[in-house]
């Protein structure tokens, strides 16, 4: 998943250039601090779609401070990507729906953001983007919003297996990436 600056759109995180900070450039997809936070923006979003506290935990401990820093950008992509599929569906999911499940995945999150992230997650169903970026003042607790978000919509609109399934095809990529760049993951690379 690229990375790149932008403010938060409805479906986003925010980043500090949202609230007219300064940001550091994020890392090449290809830097081992991007990659990184790759594996641990995935880790996170499936430690939520879990519901699993120790995971949640887990997928931010040790992380290397350049790698902590690209967790909002990577759950944020994960994020606009499961908004872009969930939207382009049938609509079979309210946002009262999606509520009630961040509610429950939020909790498996440390206690100081759980309160912050369900409180997103009501802004963003009511359609409030400018009240959601009053939420995460942070980049932790932007990444945790993200992931949430990610989560309660996914599970809501799939189900907990057939997400899991999507997050562990994800991690396959990245393992083939690693293992030799594109042309040994078995993707295509040209439009011929």
């Amino acid at each position: 998943m690229a990375t790149y600056r932008s403010p938060m759109d409805t479906y986003g995180v925010l980043s500090a250039a949202g609230r007219g900070e300064e940001l550091e450039e994020p890392a090449a997809p290809g830097d081992p601090s991007g990659r990184e936070a790759m594996r641990r923006g995935l880790a996170l979003v499936r430690a939520y779609a879990r519901e699993d506290a120790a995971a949640v935990a887990a997928a931010l401990d040790g992380a290397d401070r350049a790698a902590a820093r690209q967790l909002p950008f990577v759950a944020g992509d994960i994020l606009r990507l499961v908004v872009g599929i969930v939207m382009s569906g049938p609509r079979t999911l309210t946002p009262a729906d999606v509520v009630r499940t961040a509610d429950t995945i939020a909790a498996a999150g440390p206690p100081h953001h759980e309160l912050a992230v369900s409180q997103a997650v009501r802004a963003w169903a009511d359609g409030g983007g400018a009240d959601l970026r009053a939420w995460w003042p942070d980049g932790a607790a932007a990444a945790h919003g993200a992931a949430v978000l990610a989560a309660a919509l996914a599970v809501r609109a799939w189900g907990r297996g057939p997400f899991l399934g999507l997050l562990e095809t994800f991690d396959e990529v990245a393992d083939a990436c690693d293992r030799g760049g594109y042309a040994a993951s078995g993707l295509r690379t040209s439009t011929r």
